[in-house]
């Protein structure tokens, strides 16, 4: 969506009690099995992941969310590690003719956080998306005719 906000995820929206009263896709494909972290990740962001998969509610990601999630924890893992670089070396360096430059770690810090933040977005993790979240109590049975009159 060129300019515009991305479109809010289905589950989202429900688990919101949909507060744009915009018709939802009931027609939406469905993914089905719980997301598992691919082997591929990193130490740091394999404890990113099981931090986010354990901190949301079942059901929210699946399979098909795997590779926005991965990207997501690695960012995550990258960030923490530019942060420690620019902690323990400091934000400025000397180049190789002696002049002052900013630490390569910076940009990689900076362009981690700006992933992180666009990422998060789309997956409902920025603080904005959880407070319109509406979960369901574990005692309540879902009412289907619930939304029709409010």
């Amino acid at each position: 969506m060129p300019g515009g906000r991305p479109p809010t995820p289905t589950r989202l929206k429900e688990l919101a009690g949909n507060p744009g009263k915009r018709p939802i896709n009931r027609r939406e494909p469905k993914p089905t099995g719980g997301a598992v972290a691919p082997k591929t990740l990193s130490r740091d962001a394999l404890a990113a992941w099981k931090r986010l998969i354990g901190s949301m509610p079942e059901g929210v990601y699946t399979v098909a969310d795997e590779g926005l999630l991965a990207a997501y924890c690695e960012a995550v893992a990258l960030h923490r590690r530019a942060t420690a670089e620019v902690a323990a070396q400091g934000a400025v360096t000397t180049g190789s003719t002696g002049q002052l430059t900013v630490s390569p770690w910076v940009k990689i810090k900076s362009d981690q956080a700006r992933l992180i933040t666009a990422i998060g977005a789309r997956l409902g993790l920025d603080p904005a998306a959880r407070s319109s979240l509406q979960l369901q109590a574990p005692d309540e049975t879902p009412d289907e005719f619930g939304g029709l009159i409010q």
